[in-house]
């Protein structure tokens, strides 16, 4: 038997395989990904895309079309007992999205397939992984199509295989927590009758509780918490819905499914030269649309370390920190939403009250409803405590996300927010001048770090509030936000995070970090 030899072989070909092979393939490692399924699946009930993982296709310039065809939901309107308790706006989160998008999870794959396609990357459908053997420079793998095997060594094999995967136990990764009792249940329909808003979740957290989500075409995918295994489940959310809007019928029926849910995180993200990713490596309640999304940022952090690490470009080391940057968020996501279902369970008067009232008291402070809306769009995640993140900085802490709001005018170019000089396939060196600052010394530095080239390293930009030194511009007000005075080194890394803030503008600092990185 042939053995065929790949750098990366992914398991699981939905969004979390989609993103993390595209992401390889586009830093020049060829990776092979295999699905179990002969075909795309025509449809699948994850429906929200939230503003962190839009920010992530806007990075790779696939967000237009997810766009022009999903609705842009703009808030949360929560009610319970036939009151309205509050409405979250999804714009007080602080990202340039300031809405979800509702899609149907197969047009997000869609849309990912054909990115995975245009950087030469394909899926190889119908294989199904069927063993496993470990080394320690690389994997066999053993794959199934139809009647035949075949053998792949692999240099490194990322499960995003669900909840399910098989690179999960054949790691021997524990995946520990529970599972939800109570079952959930979906279906797409329109809604005869409806006079209200269409841009709008409508979480009815009543028995059962139902939650309408916007699909394109004035269509609603509805989740419900049926209370039988026999139950209708269009009459139960029909005779729900219509104690607040008492005209409304449910029509034109679509996918009816009752499924369960899971409430896991592995216990670890690597055993050696096997990782996980998405719902292999985390579990939880659709309630709060997390699941999908978090799998994308699990593959945006991924690919860019493993790209390094396939390249000889930094030590295999890089890799732990993809785990314990992630682990954490899978962790409280899932605590998140066992918190969410022990408060949809709620029967007794008395507690549904307390809860109710807790809601409106949330959204009803500006402060609490921001770091709600932040939390919903996922853009509040931080590695403060990454071994890859280093300094110190009150306003634009390290480890944090390089927000929207920081606009820069480039020497040669018009005005543009700063992040979007930082959609590379690598690290950006971001030199800034405050009013107290030499522009001539912030040119110098820019300069240079661009004479030392490294391959972790796409650009190295400059920008100063004082005009001269070759550098762009940046406004005093901006500077001030970001609590720069004298000179500030910000190394961005391709996730949008800020790896290192070196208030002190040391080019022997920004060396060294880099060093820590790729070693």
């Amino acid at each position: 038997m042939s053995v065929e030899n790949v750098d990366v072989l992914v398991v699981g070909a939905g969004p979390t395989g989609l993103l993390l092979a595209a992401e390889l393939q586009r830093r020049d490692v060829p990776c092979l990904l295999v699905d179990a399924l002969d075909a795309p699946r025509g449809w699948d009930r994850a429906t929200v895309v939230h503003a962190r993982s839009m920010e992530i296709l806007e990075a790779l310039g696939i967000e237009r079309r997810l766009l022009a065809e999903g609705v842009r939901t703009r808030a949360a309107r929560f009610h319970s007992d036939g009151d309205v308790l509050g409405e979250l706006d999804f714009g007080a989160s602080g990202s340039r999205y300031g809405f979800d998008i509702g899609i149907s999870e197969e047009v997000t794959e869609a849309v990912l397939t054909d990115f995975l396609h245009a950087r030469g990357g394909a899926v190889t459908r119908a294989t199904r992984l069927v063993g496993l053997s470990a080394a320690d420079d690389a994997v066999t793998a053993t794959l199934e199509s139809g009647d035949e095997r075949r053998e792949v060594l692999a240099r490194w094999v990322v499960g995003c295989d669900g909840i399910h995967s098989v690179v999960r136990e054949a790691a021997g990764i524990p995946f520990p927590g529970a599972d939800i009792d109570v079952q959930w249940a979906v279906f797409d329909a329109t809604a005869e009758g409806w006079d209200d808003d269409h841009d709008v979740v409508f979480p009815l957290l009543d028995t059962p509780p139902v939650i309408l989500t916007p699909l394109p075409g004035r269509r609603w995918r509805v989740y419900m918490r049926p209370t039988s295994d026999a139950s209708d489940l269009v009459a139960e959310a029909q005779e729900l819905v219509r104690r607040y809007k008492p005209g409304v019928t449910f029509t034109a029926i679509e996918h009816p499914v009752r499924f369960r849910c899971h409430s896991r995180v592995a216990a670890r993200y690597r055993s050696g030269r096997l990782l996980l990713a998405g719902d292999a490596a985390h579990a939880c309640t659709p309630a709060e649309g997390h699941g999908m999304n978090t799998g994308l940022q699990d593959a945006f952090n991924l690919g860019w370390k493993l790209a390094l690490v396939c390249r000889g470009e930094a030590g295999a080391g890089l890799l732990d920190t993809y785990e314990s940057e992630r682990r954490p968020v899978a962790e409280r996501i899932v605590a998140s939403g066992a918190d969410v279902e022990v408060a949809h369970a709620l029967t007794a008067a008395a507690d549904r009250a307390e809860r109710d009232a807790s809601i409106r008291e949330t959204f009803g402070d500006p402060d609490s409803a921001h770091h709600e809306a932040a939390s919903a769009a996922e853009i509040d995640r931080q590695y403060p405590r990454s071994r890859i993140v280093a300094g110190e900085g009150a306003a634009l802490a390290p480890g944090r996300r390089l927000p929207d709001t920081v606009p820069v005018k480039p020497l040669d170019g018009e005005p543009l927010p700063l992040h979007e000089l930082t959609h590379q396939r690598g690290l950006t060196l971001i030199v800034l001048g405050g009013p107290d600052a030499d522009p001539g010394r912030v040119g110098e530095l820019v300069t240079r770090l661009a004479a030392r080239p490294r391959p972790a390293v796409d650009a190295v930009v400059g920008f100063s509030v004082r005009a001269g030194g070759g550098a762009g511009t940046l406004d005093h007000a901006v500077a001030a936000q970001l609590g720069v005075t004298g000179v500030t080194v910000l190394a961005v890394r391709p996730d949008r995070y800020i790896g290192l803030r070196d208030d002190d503008g040391d080019a022997a600092t920004v060396e060294a970090w880099l060093d820590g990185v790729t070693s």
